[in-house]
């Protein structure tokens, strides 16, 4: 019996080796009801992304307006720096121009006070009917009682209908200024709009033209370059001639530890077309099909699949075989028996068949597989991690260099410099003085104006004080008197209706009932007029300020004008705008100079902001992260980026412009808002420092050592985990971000096969 039943072990165990050995193939098997062996693995039937995915490291970005003359031109001055933010309208760009501008300004504030009265005109007229209409209410009431005539009450129609009248009237005036102050713009912006670049939309400064080669500007060259935090897209860093993935079917980006759905954020048919005439692409972009916290500079993994077999339901290759039947697996039973299940197979992919039908989420299938098993020494819980990529540099410049130029806007003679080429100038230096033919009078006239204005204003506001607490006082006073009123009404109605009031006194309270109703109704009337009065008070005071700053504004432009002008004493001196050195001084003192000459350029320095260059890759704009130097780490955000470093295709008015790359080649701007990293005895940091190159949020990041790899017959690598299934565990195959730079054998990045919670075990 010994003997026997040792033959029958052996024969069990040479029958699991054949079963193991013959999973994976598609020959028949016998049919066995429960094959087992000493090493039998479940897996459990999953849901899954079936295929390889394709991988881009993009990030988000603001839609970017670039701002262009159509025509070459000669450049006044750029009145922004990298890093700025302007808002719509902002003048980005002056050619040489006079002073239509302060002009403009002045209307626009006209026009916009000019809005505001007859704004306020139609509230008050409102309020004004009402009032009438009040009055005629209380004549009708009056007339009834014997004071005032019909004709007296008729007259009120006449009052109404010419109220209505001139109204109209009104309307119609208005009308023809607001007509006559937008011909007037029209023709001042058809004058400035030849050298003036107002900005398209709000956002910040991500390029600017550095005039330090020369002023002159060609045809369609970007000077400026605004990007609207707001309205975000992610650019996969790559540009449209180079993207080999718009016929896949399916589009995520990892964001926030799940796959969100991307779709492609196309040009226009008549954009891609013009840009391919022109040999230029722009940047491929994307976006998200729902909503997300993502911020301008954020990088985002996209991952692209050749089909749409998206999270369905999954078994292992190595867990199917075939027969005449079809395809069918052996299912775990509860008592640990084994089932041969029969399924419907879908698609497929290196190492899953998609299940149609037959088996069922979670249920436990047997699967060969010839790796090792782990020796359960260790557990890991995959979590949501960032990922971060380390560069270090050298030799960076640390004081972002630009110029800037002084024009003369007069005629007159240099009479005094005061700083001489390649000096230091810090801001508010003087640097030159001109005798122009201005006079300290008109200086003088404006402030007079502003102190006379002031005054007017200031006696308003007293009197609208005054007047709005005589109100309120006359509120108050009718609105007790009433109440005194009604009491004793009611106190004269009672002895009115008592039976023994005395026929005299009958008399004299009926006269006095009389005369407090009617004095109760003035102050009704009273208390309902000093309301309306107030209503047109609150009107009246928040015109009168508007129209007040209005005119301050307008005259301080017109001083600041006159200063910067003249001194006052009939001579203009140039301060320095910025801290810099003098680079170019063209000018000596006698020289006579015309407007429009050039008097200085001064190379001046901003105080926060670092610029990468040379072999470091451009960072997106809008990136934050963290420095570190000597030991201590900075926030650090990129001002201006590598989206710059692709052409800018867009329509306007219809119109399909597209305009070439502008950006400095390898090089990005950081600010740096901490003074200690700054030192400003070289240009130039030799210190080294180390930054994030790369950071990925939510990352499935995992410790490379419970990672596997095996090799296929055919030299392909495979990785994979073992994944913990209460006392058991199981072989998954995972796709690895490796081959994308996405973190290294010690610490990979998973694209496919984890799950946040998952255990992985060694």
């Amino acid at each position: 019996m010994i003997k026997s039943k040792k033959i029958k072990t052996l024969a069990l165990s040479l029958g699991a080796v054949i079963f193991l050995a013959s999973c994976t193939s598609n020959k028949e098997v016998p049919e066995l009801l429960e094959p087992v062996g000493a090493e039998a693995t479940f897996r459990p039937v999953e849901t899954a992304d079936m295929g390889l995915a394709k991988i881009i490291i993009g990030n988000v970005s603001g839609q970017e307006y670039c701002h262009f003359y159509e025509k070459m031109i000669v450049i006044k001055d750029i009145n922004v720096a990298v890093g700025d933010y302007v808002n719509e309208g902002d003048i980005l760009v002056e050619a040489d121009l006079d002073s239509v501008k302060d002009q403009i300004t002045d209307l626009n504030s006209n026009l916009s006070v000019l809005n505001a009265e007859h704004e306020a005109e139609e509230k008050k007229y409102e309020i004004e009917l009402a009032k009438l209409e009040l009055q005629k209410e209380e004549a009708e009431y009056n007339k009834n009682l014997g004071i005032f005539s019909e004709d007296y009450v008729k007259s009120f129609d006449k009052t109404i209908e010419s109220f209505k009248e001139n109204y109209t009237y009104s309307g119609e005036l208005y009308d023809f200024q607001k007509r006559k102050i937008n011909e007037s713009l029209t023709d001042l912006n058809k004058i400035v709009n030849d050298g003036v670049i107002r900005a398209k939309k709000s956002g910040y400064v991500t390029f600017k033209k550095d005039l330090k080669s020369g002023n002159t500007a060609s045809a369609f060259e970007n000077l400026v370059t605004v990007t609207d935090p707001e309205d975000l897209f992610i650019v996969s860093q790559g540009d449209t001639r180079s993207y080999n993935y718009s016929k896949y079917p399916v589009k995520f980006a990892f964001i926030e530890g799940k796959k969100v759905p991307i779709t492609e954020y196309a040009y226009t048919d008549s954009e891609t077309v013009y840009s391919k005439a022109q040999n230029l692409f722009p940047v491929q972009r994307f976006k998200t099909e729902e909503e997300t916290n993502l911020e301008m500079g954020d990088f985002v993994l996209l991952e692209f699949y050749a089909n749409d077999k998206n999270d369905c339901l999954v078994v292992g290759k190595d867990s199917v075989n075939t027969d005449d039947k079809g395809s069918f697996v052996y299912v775990k039973a509860d008592d640990g028996s084994l089932e041969k299940r029969y399924f419907e197979m879908g698609a497929s992919d290196e190492h899953n068949y998609e299940v149609i039908s037959g088996l069922e989420e979670g249920e436990m299938v047997l699967y060969s597989q010839e790796a090792t098993l782990p020796k359960m020494e260790e557990q890991y819980e995959v979590k949501l991690k960032t990922f971060n990529q380390f560069e270090t540099a050298k030799g960076i410049k640390y004081v972002e260099e630009s110029v800037h130029s002084y024009f003369s806007d007069d005629e007159g003679e240099v009479v005094e410099i005061f700083a001489n080429e390649l000096e230091e100038v810090k801001k508010g230096d003087p640097i030159l003085k001109i005798m122009i033919d201005s006079e300290k009078g008109k200086l003088v006239g404006i402030e007079n104006m502003i102190k006379s204005e002031n005054r007017d204003y200031d006696n308003f506001v007293k009197d609208s004080e005054k007047e709005f607490e005589d109100l309120n006082k006359t509120i108050l006073d009718c609105t007790n008197e009433s109440k005194q009123s009604v009491a004793r009404l009611e106190e004269i109605k009672k002895a009115l209706a008592d039976a023994n009031t005395s026929t005299a006194d009958m008399l004299d309270l009926s006269k006095e009932k009389s005369k407090l109703e009617m004095e109760t109704n003035d102050r009704a009337y009273d208390v309902k007029y000093a309301e309306m009065d107030l209503k047109l008070l609150e009107i009246n005071k928040e015109i009168r300020k508007k129209q007040h700053d209005s005119t301050i504004a307008s005259l301080n432009r017109q001083l600041e004008t006159a200063r910067k002008n003249n001194d006052g004493t009939g001579f203009k001196t140039i301060y320095a705008e910025y801290d810099g050195k003098i680079t170019s001084m063209p000018v000596s003192e006698r020289d006579k100079v015309n407007v429009g000459k050039k008097l200085a350029e001064i190379s001046y320095y901003f105080d926060d902001i670092v610029k990468f260059g040379g072999q470091h890759d451009p960072e997106p704009t809008g990136y934050k992260f963290s420095i570190t130097m000597k030991d201590e780490d900075y926030p650090a955000e990129v001002i201006a980026g590598n989206t710059n470093s692709f052409a800018h295709v867009f329509t306007e008015n219809g119109k399909v412009y597209c305009t070439p790359p502008a950006y400095d080649s390898n090089t990005f701007y950081v600010r740096v808002n901490d003074e200690k990293f700054f030192s400003y005895d070289s240009q130039f940091m030799t210190e080294e420092i180390s930054y994030y190159k790369l950071s990925l949020d939510n990352m499935l990041t995992v410790p490379g050592n419970f990672v596997f790899k095996e090799v296929s017959f055919d030299k392909k690598e495979y990785y994979y985990v073992w994944i913990l299934n209460g006392d058991s565990v199981y072989k998954r195959y995972v796709q690895t971000g490796l081959d994308q730079r996405l973190g290294s054998l010690d610490k990979p990045v998973i694209i496919n096969g984890l799950h946040e919670g998952d255990v992985l075990v060694k």
